[in-house]
């Protein structure tokens, strides 16, 4: 099926248009921001000489000799050999896979994201670790070693620091990142990192010391300790407090003072320091990082972050800080002076209840986007990374397959958007795991609309533009679907059964779709920043309308999410024009008109259709 956008043209904005541009407020650009967010791991290979090797992993003791890196197009669900070794539950060894991702494939990448029209970029975690999602750092003065070309030397490199950033040099890794940001600003790009304070792997090297050395360390105060080993047992009594219980993930320490907490003196220092050398290596701003994604924002004390934020501002007054919190995120969000956060609470899950699950009314939809939108100031609201998904969180079309009514949720305000007892096959054999079918890239399509339309700045989840499906993490963290590769197809199941098959291919169809919604995003300023307004929501009919306004600009945004063609209708607003006008976008490709009747406003709308008009 070939697209049509009718009215808005697919013009590319040329390089002068997407460079930096002196405006009064430095932090305009992030209102304007389409974000795409890079699992660095599973993006491109853009360097196979530089593949990790056993030895790299942080459960390399769990893996045969005979591990190897997976071959980018295989089947997902087949495992390889070393995998077959280990057992036969798939979710046993899918954590130890590499497919040998790094910072070269996103360079050389760069000018797909920028045809895409994407100009904005949120890295998963680029910092050292054993593991291939990178939250149990090793250094956070390092890129890992295995996202650039010369590991060994890096290593060695490393290996002659300490905590005290005079040592500190900058290896191969660092400047391939540093040079991928420099490209990246050149294409009129933002980059930001993710930021992962609450804690670090065991591999982490104050850690290792700690392990080491016991009460002598000179890092006993960076960590919890619960237990030291007493050296008078055969037995090794050392225990300290991990992330939610996860003993690979050692939290960092705290004080607390009259009832007020902040990272300990060591620790804030040390991540201070970090903070300025990605921000402005050798004191240069123009070569940094322009912000942060806070991992679990809500898990590190507000005076920290109060700190921090400034020190962030001061180094560069455009910078961008954004945590992750998934309920509530208002508090630690505006408690810490961030500018925003992952919109999950207040996007991600109430699509998901009502486009994907049917669960909500359009009514309630509305009432709960007014409900998690109103605690925000207007700055922050406009800001916020509307996101269908994430690495952690089922892909929007499988999400959208699985949808149903009548689902049992276990987290009912959720509608289990990442409960994994719900949405994968690993605890639950119903979930719809397979190929997504034409109507789920029809809602799929339909969200990324209102992505594109509604308050706050559109997030998409790397091959989410491609095609790309699977179930909650570990599924939704495949290796990317690139046009210029041949996959295997899916024929194995999460139980090692043969199924399917299911064609692994680039769906160049919706690549045109949301490379087309972007461009209407782009070229469309009140979508930025115009005021919000409900037209209508029609319970009965599964339709719901709304109005983004400033000046004498304006944008209709209409949806039917029914199975049937639905006629909606809303009061004429002020001034509107008396000729019919016809859709500037149409998320199914066709077409739809706006009419005037005395004092309405109607349109026809096909079923599981979204539709733009901007008169």
């Amino acid at each position: 099926m070939k697209f049509v956008f009718p009215i808005l043209a697919l013009v590319a904005l040329s390089q002068g248009l997407l460079a930096f541009a002196s405006k009064p407020d430095p932090k305009q650009w992030q209102r304007e921001a389409v974000w795409y967010q890079i699992f660095p791991e599973r993006f491109r290979n853009g360097d196979p000489s530089n593949d990790p090797v056993r030895d790299s992993l942080g459960g390399k003791e769990w893996a045969p000799s005979s591990w190897r890196v997976r071959a980018w197009t295989s089947d997902w669900y087949a495992r390889d050999a070393w995998e077959q070794a280990r057992g036969d539950n798939f979710y046993w060894t899918v954590g130890e896979r590499r497919y040998g991702g790094d910072i070269q494939g996103i360079i050389d990448k760069l000018d797909y994201l920028r045809d895409l029209g994407v100009n904005a970029i949120y890295l998963n975690p680029v910092f050292w670790s054993g593991s291939h999602h990178k939250y149990d750092t090793y250094s956070f003065h390092h890129v890992d070693p295995y996202f650039g070309p010369d590991p060994k030397g890096d290593l060695a490199l490393i290996a002659t620091e300490t905590e005290d950033p005079a040592t500190w040099k900058w290896t191969a890794a660092d400047k391939l990142f540093l040079e991928m940001v420099a490209k990246a600003h050149e294409k009129g790009m933002r980059v930001i990192i993710d930021g992962v304070f609450n804690h670090a792997g065991l591999g982490f090297f104050a850690f290792e010391d700690l392990r080491k050395n016991g009460q002598n360390s000179r890092f006993k105060d960076w960590f919890i300790v619960q237990k030291w080993d007493d050296p008078g047992t055969p037995d090794n009594e050392f225990t300290w407090q991990g992330w939610h219980g996860i003993t690979q993930m050692p939290e960092f320490a705290e004080v607390w003072t009259d009832g007020r907490g902040d990272l300990a003196p060591a620790v804030k220092n040390y991540l201070t320091a970090v903070t300025r050398r990605w921000m402005q290596p050798d004191g240069n701003v123009a070569r940094g990082v322009d912000g942060w994604r806070l991992d679990v924002a809500w898990m590190v004390p507000d005076i920290f972050w109060q700190e921090w934020n400034k020190l962030v501002h001061e180094i560069n007054p455009a910078a961008f800080t954004i945590t992750e919190i998934w309920v509530d995120a208002h508090k630690t969000t505006l408690g810490g002076h961030f500018d925003a956060t992952m919109n999950y609470e207040g996007f991600a899950m109430p699509v998901k209840g009502w486009l994907f699950d049917t669960a909500l009314k359009p009514s309630e939809f509305a009432a709960w986007l007014d409900g998690t939108r109103s605690p925000w100031p207007e700055w922050n609201a406009l800001r916020l990374q509307n996101l269908l998904d994430s690495h952690d969180t089922p892909r929007a079309g499988s999400a959208a397959a699985d949808g149903r009514p009548g689902k049992n949720y276990i987290k009912r305000h959720e509608f289990d958007l990442a409960v994994g007892g719900s949405v994968s096959p690993q605890n639950n054999p119903g979930y719809r795991w397979q190929k997504p079918d034409e109507r789920a890239w029809k809602l799929v399509r339909m969200a990324a609309t209102l992505q594109m339309t509604y308050v706050g700045t559109p997030f998409i989840y790397y091959g989410g533009e491609a095609g790309m499906w699977g179930a909650n993490d570990p599924d939704c963290r495949k290796p990317m679907i690139w046009d210029d590769l041949a996959y295997d197809p899916e024929f194995m199941g999460p139980d090692g059964k043969r199924m399917g098959p299911h064609e692994v291919k680039f769906d160049r169809n919706l690549h045109s779709f949301f490379k087309a919604a972007i461009s209407l995003r782009r070229n469309t300023p009140v979508l930025n920043a115009g005021a919000f307004q409900w037209l209508t929501t029609d319970d009965n009919a599964n339709t719901l309308a709304f109005l983004r306004s400033g000046g004498n600009a304006r944008a209709v945004v209409v949806f039917n999410r029914s199975e049937i063609p639905q006629t909606v209708r809303f009061a004429a607003t002020e001034g509107w024009p008396d000729a019919d006008q016809p859709a500037d976008f149409v998320s199914d490709g066709g077409s739809a008109v706006l009419r005037r009747m005395g004092g309405e406003v109607i349109t026809d709308l096909a079923p599981l259709t979204a539709a733009v008009f901007l008169p």
